[in-house]
């Protein structure tokens, strides 16, 4: 009974139990990411960069992206009314995640593409896309920076993940689900995910291609 005035109490009052701060990053670290490294030019022109893995997509029209800076970083006050390009890291580029997140690597060379007409970004990334500022928002102890995608590329490369607090590579790929499923709502068998993909094959022609079903 004292356990529940006591939940009635904090609840009637309008004061939220106390967070644990451990406990709750250990929950946002179940959420996997991808990893990115935001570069901009600072005051001198320089190329600089902050290791994110928070960023996500916003708007398609027009075309946002946005980035969650801590106010404590360096990059939080170069970024702000700057241009800057967010590039994907691919997985074979954990070093340079690890030299813009301050822990660089002796006898590491950043392969830079700087030129005078965009922000400054990073060869070798999965995808990268250039932004103009587009707005500001306060998010706590981050400023979250919305950005208006001038220009943009991809390539198909494994991304590096983060997951758990370390950096990671994709493991293999889950089989295609099923298309169908039983009355009960339960997914059918495997063999008729199979023979989908059979029909489908069938119904485009015959191909030279081998069949791996």
């Amino acid at each position: 009974m004292s356990t529940n005035r006591s939940h009635q109490t904090s609840t009637e009052s309008g004061t939220p139990p106390a967070l644990d701060v451990t406990q709750l990053r250990r929950a946002f670290g179940e959420f996997s990411t991808g990893v990115t490294v935001v570069t901009y030019r600072d005051d001198d022109g320089n190329p600089r960069g902050a290791t994110m893995n928070s960023f996500t997509s916003v708007s398609m029209d027009p075309p946002l992206a946005l980035i969650s800076v801590a106010r404590s970083a360096r990059a939080c006050a170069g970024l702000q009314s700057r241009p800057f390009t967010v590039n994907i890291l691919s997985a074979n580029q954990l070093d340079i995640a690890l030299a813009f997140a301050g822990k660089p690597i002796d006898g590491l060379s950043v392969p830079w593409h700087d030129t005078a007409s965009a922000p400054p970004r990073i060869l070798g990334s999965t995808a990268w896309l250039h932004c103009d500022p587009w707005q500001t928002y306060d998010g706590g102890d981050h400023v979250l920076i919305v950005g208006q995608i001038r220009r943009y590329d991809a390539r198909r490369l494994d991304p590096l993940t983060f997951h758990r607090g370390e950096f990671r590579r994709p493991g293999l790929k889950l089989l295609q689900l099923p298309r169908t499923v039983a009355f009960d709502g339960r997914p059918a068998a495997e063999w008729v995910d199979r023979v989908h993909r059979l029909h489908a094959i069938a119904d485009a022609g015959i191909t030279d291609d081998p069949l791996d079903i």
